[in-house]
């Protein structure tokens, strides 16, 4: 709906109000009022429908600035390959600073929305929220394995 078309309304009532005045026959009289409140109406429903759609385009602004938001603050990190080959999302360089250390963030988390700062282990970044570990370095004595072999009864 268009302003347009409720200005228009309202601006066709008040006309007929206006020359409804200088109306003596009653019949006449009665059938300006009787347009005049189909004119006032229209203007309310073309209102109406206008407040709503005002409403929705300020709910989906709200939503819209909300997700500029969150996908701003995940640019301040860059995705990194641990020299194990697992990946995490590091702060740049630009953004380490005395209120917001260097420090990295789980990749699976941050496909959720989250900003979960990894936990550093000995050997490992650890994700409080979701549980994930991302080697950084390997584990001495443990042998990593890339994959089932023959032998293996699995």
């Amino acid at each position: 709906m268009e302003i347009g078309a409720a200005v228009t309304a309202v601006k066709g009532a008040l006309d007929l109000a206006r020359n409804a005045k200088d109306v003596n026959d009653r019949a006449q009289l009665n059938a300006a009022m009787s347009d005049i409140m189909g004119k006032l109406t229209t203007a309310q429903s073309d209102l109406l429908d206008l407040l709503t759609e005002h409403h929705r385009l300020i709910d989906e602004n709200r939503e819209l600035k909300s997700k500029l938001s969150k996908e701003e603050r995940f640019d301040q990190y860059r995705l990194c390959k641990t020299p194990v080959g697992h990946y995490i999302y590091e702060l740049k360089e630009e953004y380490v600073n005395e209120d917001k250390p260097a420090h990295a963030i789980c990749v699976k988390c941050r496909e959720e929305g989250l900003r979960s700062t990894l936990q550093e282990g000995d050997y490992s970044y650890y994700c409080p929220t979701c549980r994930t570990v991302a080697d950084f370095q390997r584990h001495p004595g443990f042998a990593m394995s890339s994959g089932p072999t023959y032998n293996d009864p699995w």
